[in-house]
């Protein structure tokens, strides 16, 4: 164990330095991506989206190719979505227009409200802290008087990883000029733990990235989708009919190609990406956080040390194939343990097999190089060999 050490020690310090410049990151997307596209999604899922589309977009009827959108239509379309009886309704449209104060009339809806609240710029590296830069917008083109306990405000702001832009990431509260605002899908979690009061989970407000639990594939055949215009439908039928009642149901637009995301598992709008968030928080344990370094660091000292027994307790060619089967079983156990997932196996594998190594020259050092000396001497082994 003494000998060692300062070998266990020295990868540690090692798999730090490559934490901190980067070169552990590179690895990280690929295992997480993989384990998003593998994993099945739940049954089930207390979101569904309402999603205007580019049909409905150009549509005389409807929409009539006008931005920002028509008000008379957007209200009749959020009065259908609130007969069918959601617990929360949170719309994922730009609102910040002037016209929606003169034009839009907020009413005393059943269900809770989550508007989503646009900054004026966004800055490239949303992943650093970029108070200084956000400036929230606001909402319905600034009304006044908004009911705080019916309605409530969100920052639609997700994170794409700077090496190749892909969403992954995203945060519960998000530092602007204004002070800490709640981000869009934490808004609606926490209306909707509100509204339903069964739902219950981690409350902890915070600004730190945290990983997007995706459902394994773009179509999420577990979530309920219509359209615009199959809501409109669909609304004289509730609440009667209601397939949405007691849900969380998401207004967004996928039209005019606007407010896309690439994702691990996919291309999707900006509205389906939300829902991938929420359900992520409403996962038991919500949203996954980076630990604390001191539990990593005790983790990558089990690791080692327990390897550094199996070589001593077993001999040298099944101590090896042992470790050998062992190092993607202990460094997913490890990644478990620390950040709730396998995504961080490289942070974990390289320990061990560098202590592979060490233990295969230690055993070359201590058995083969006598051997080699006595053949050369033709006598006993050298004492230099032996200590």
């Amino acid at each position: 164990m003494l000998r060692a050490a300062p070998v266990i020690l020295f990868l540690v310090l090692l798999m730090f330095v490559f934490a901190h410049t980067g070169l552990i990151h590179k690895l990280e997307p690929i295992v997480m991506d993989a384990q998003m596209r593998i994993e099945k999604a739940p049954p089930e899922s207390p979101v569904a989206i309402v999603s205007i589309t580019d049909e409905e977009y150009r549509e005389r009827s409807l929409f009539d190719n006008t931005s920002p959108l028509s008000r008379k239509t957007l209200q009749a379309l959020i009065d259908a979505i609130a007969a069918g009886e959601p617990a929360v309704i949170g719309v994922d449209i730009d609102t910040s227009a002037r016209q929606f104060k003169d034009e839009f009339t907020v009413r005393n809806w059943k269900p809770r409200m989550v508007w989503e609240r646009e900054v004026r710029e966004i800055p490239e590296n949303t992943s650093a802290d970029s108070k200084d830069k956000l400036e929230p917008m606001d909402v319905l083109g600034g009304q006044p008087d908004l009911d705080p306990s019916r309605n409530t405000l969100g920052l639609p702001l997700l994170i794409d990883d700077g090496e190749d832009g892909v969403t992954r990431r995203y945060r519960r509260m998000i530092r602007t000029r204004s002070g800490e605002i709640e981000s869009f899908p934490w808004a609606v979690v926490k209306a909707y733990r509100q509204a339903v009061p069964t739902e219950s989970g981690d409350a902890r407000e915070s600004s730190e990235d945290r990983l997007i639990h995706f459902s394994g594939s773009p179509e999420a055949s577990h979530r309920m989708k219509f359209t615009a215009s199959k809501v409109l439908e669909l609304a004289k039928q509730w609440p009667a009919g209601s397939p949405v009642r007691d849900k969380i149901v998401l207004l967004g637009g996928s039209y005019l190609d606007q407010d896309r995301h690439d994702t691990p598992v996919g291309r999707m709008p900006g509205v389906e990406v939300m829902a991938n968030v929420i359900e992520t928080e409403l996962r038991p344990g919500g949203g996954q956080k980076a630990p604390g370094r001191a539990v990593v660091l005790v983790l990558e000292l089990f690791e080692g040390f327990a390897l550094v027994l199996l070589f001593h307790a077993l001999r040298l060619r099944w101590a090896l194939l042992a470790s050998l089967a062992l190092v993607p079983v202990i460094s997913i156990l490890c990644s478990l343990i620390a950040f709730g997932n396998w995504s961080q196996v490289a942070r974990f594998a390289p320990i061990l097999v560098g202590l592979i190594v060490f233990e295969l020259y230690e055993h070359f050092r201590r058995g083969a190089v006598p051997g080699v000396y006595r053949q050369l001497t033709g006598g006993e082994d050298h004492p230099a060999a032996h200590h």
